[in-house]
């Protein structure tokens, strides 16, 4: 039986005779998105521009923050150039840096694969970090706005109150050094005494160094420009800090390999505060005792400041972590030694922002080498040189 056919055939259902259905006119932007209401809609101050109509995009949040920094599309780009140039002067931006973030934003803006690093305005009082996003269809760029003038006085206050606090800890602490060494010398005779001074004299130095690595650490801008550079004699520097071993650590041997007339820029201060750091961890995992070596020597025209201990030494997978913050390496040999894991954390920092170097060789169970890499260009290291050309 034939199935019977209640509906015309689909292919003929409402179709004119003898006429194609013209297309639809096309009446949607040839954005494939809308731009305008994404702008709108982002919680931060933001702005588009879009480079193919010379078209800027603002929200309600950057109008607040900048108040005529109205959308509107221009002519040319030389209009939109001239339109920002006004608006950054108006609000005591400093020019030359403006000018320098827009000609990399006009030459980023037709690459194949555009890219800024976030940059930092001061406006008048108000300090604006301008975060970049681009886009290919259109071409175009995001520009977040953050004011971070009330993060950036937070920190500075904060780095203010660390410095007093800094030296409201060390002022007593440098008393009771200086007292102990003085009682540690008037008692050489007296064993049971001496030995309590000594003590008391290690605990006060270990307490300033651990005083010393909690304010660092909570520097969040710790950088350069919180260094006091100025030339140091490296030899003369690393002998104090073996000297100060020699006394508190009678298990262990600290020697120095070093030549005379070293001579490196740095922050005096926070170089020492970072071979004491190196040099106390070299003598904490070495609990059985025995040598710790620090040494200098020249690799290519490059000195490298090693401290090398012969102690429990760092299992092969923990290595690429120890710089990492509170980091504790787990193993039955590290258990037992106790720390706060922002020792090296704190080398490290010190390290990168002199623009150094810092690497780690180890083996478990063998001993640790920490090598400082001193890049620096008023390092001198003639002696050295010399002294290695003599020996070849």
């Amino acid at each position: 039986m034939e199935r019977k056919h209640f509906y015309p055939s689909r292919r003929h259902h409402n179709r004119i005779i003898g006429k194609r259905p013209l297309p639809l006119k096309r009446t949607h932007s040839p954005h494939a998105f809308p731009i305008a209401s994404i702008v709108e809609e982002v919680q931060d101050a933001v702005c588009y521009i879009d480079f193919t109509r010379n078209h800027l995009y603002s929200n309600e949040q950057l109008r607040a923050l900048c108040p005529s920094m109205v959308t509107r599309r221009f002519p040319n780009v030389e209009a939109l150039s001239d339109f920002f140039f006004k608006r950054f002067e108006q609000n005591g931006a400093d020019l030359e840096a403006v000018s320098l973030f827009w000609e990399e934003l006009l030459d980023n803006r037709f690459l194949c694969c555009p890219r800024m690093d976030s940059r930092q305005l001061h406006l008048g009082e108000r300090v604006i970090q301008l975060i970049f996003n681009f886009t290919h269809t259109p071409r175009g760029v995001f520009i977040m706005w953050r004011d971070e003038t009330e993060a950036i006085h937070f920190e500075e206050q904060k780095d203010s109150f660390l410095s007093e606090l800094s030296h409201d800890f060390r002022t007593p602490l440098t008393a009771i050094n200086g007292y102990a060494e003085l009682l540690m010398y008037r008692h050489t005779d007296d064993e049971k005494t001496h030995a309590m001074l000594t003590l008391v004299k290690q605990e006060a130095e270990r307490l300033e160094r651990l005083v010393d690595n909690f304010l660092d650490y909570q520097r969040v801008t710790y950088s350069e420009d919180l260094l006091a550079r100025e030339p140091v004699q490296l030899k003369p520097l690393l002998e104090e800090v073996v000297a100060s071993y020699d006394t508190t650590s009678s298990q262990h041997d600290v020697k120095l390999s070093a030549a005379d007339g070293l001579v490196i820029e740095a922050d005096q201060e926070k170089l020492l505060q970072l071979v004491h750091n190196l040099v106390g961890n070299a003598i904490k995992y070495s609990p059985g005792g025995g040598t710790v070596t620090v040494e200098v020597t020249n690799e290519d025209g490059t000195l490298v400041l090693s401290v090398k201990d012969s102690g429990i030494g760092i299992p092969e997978e923990a290595l690429p972590y120890i710089f990492d913050e509170y980091y504790r390496v787990d193993s039955d040999a590290h258990r037992p030694i106790k720390g706060t894991g922002l020792g090296l954390r704190i080398c490290k920092r010190i390290a990168e922002a002199h623009g150094w170097g810092i690497h780690a060789d180890s083996e478990y169970g063998k001993g640790t080498t920490f090598s400082i890499y001193l890049y620096s260009p008023v390092a001198t290291s003639t002696t050295l040189l010399t002294e290695q050309s003599a020996h070849e």
